[in-house]
């Protein structure tokens, strides 16, 4: 069963990428060749999906945060309160990029190394993968939301910031956002010793 953070993601976080393709279809009738019109709303679904990565991360965050500080597993309020601060004092999706540096810091605070977890289960090619495209995505995403075009101009050297870029990434990050809850709620249950969602 899926926690409620990828319900989310596949719900909300899912039509409104729909919607903004949808308006990007609207505008250019699906006709290529249209670069110079479509930069502006290509920058917007990048900007976007890290956007939504990284409010599908931080809620993953949140709920696995709820599922380890229950009355059942901790019944102190105190301690209750403790171990929630600890796990979310400076958490660095509150204030940077969904990177895989920041995801594996925050997630690594439950006692696990994330990335070596989820290349465990998923394995090495598609670890390296997802870790490379989140770099990508936010380099992409600061480029954009900082108007620095040396940061534009790397990302776009390496993919292309178009609409079939964004739809591949996508895919890529719809299989990353499971494979991060198959791997929390894998660990979760050794941990607590119920399935967590």
């Amino acid at each position: 069963m899926p926690s409620n953070s990828l319900l989310g993601w596949t719900g909300d976080r899912e039509s409104a990428l729909d919607r903004l393709e949808a308006v990007h279809l609207k505008l250019t009738k699906g006709l290529r060749g249209r670069r110079y019109d479509t930069v502006e709303l290509n920058h917007a679904l990048f900007l976007r999906l890290a956007s939504e990565i990284q409010g599908f991360c931080r809620d993953l965050h949140d709920e696995c945060v709820g599922v380890v500080a229950t009355p059942v597993n901790v019944p102190s309020a105190d301690l209750r309160r403790a171990l929630r601060l600890g796990l979310e004092r400076d958490r660095g999706l509150d204030k940077a990029n969904a990177g895989p540096g920041v995801l594996g810091n925050d997630f690594n605070r439950f006692g696990l190394n994330f990335w070596d977890a989820v290349e465990e289960k998923f394995g090495e090619r598609r670890t390296k993968d997802w870790n490379h495209r989140l770099d990508w995505l936010n380099t992409a995403r600061n480029g954009i939301a900082h108007n620095d075009p040396v940061k534009i101009a790397a990302a776009h050297a390496e993919f292309p910031l178009t609409l079939a870029t964004f739809k591949n990434l996508r895919r890529r990050l719809r299989n990353f956002a499971s494979a991060a809850d198959k791997t929390m709620e894998s660990y979760l249950v050794q941990c607590v010793g119920l399935a967590p969602w």
